[in-house]
């Protein structure tokens, strides 16, 4: 990835409240840079480039 990732604070309230996990504002405000470096680590992990993949190929399947 050619740019650093860093969510902010409202992002971080966003991915809590969809994953259904409760976070007061005062606990997510303490430990704000331990899980804003936690979801910037996950989404370096998961955002890599592929590059071209090569297209499905057919083969038949039998037992004979």
């Amino acid at each position: 990835m050619g740019q650093e990732f860093t969510p902010t604070y409202d992002q971080l309230a966003t991915v809590f409240d969809y994953a259904q996990l409760p976070m007061s504002a005062d606990r997510l405000t303490t430990h704000y840079e331990t899980y804003a470096g936690t979801l910037a680590l996950i989404r370096q992990g998961a955002a890599r480039e592929l590059g071209e993949t090569s297209p499905a190929t057919a083969f038949k399947a039998s037992w004979d």
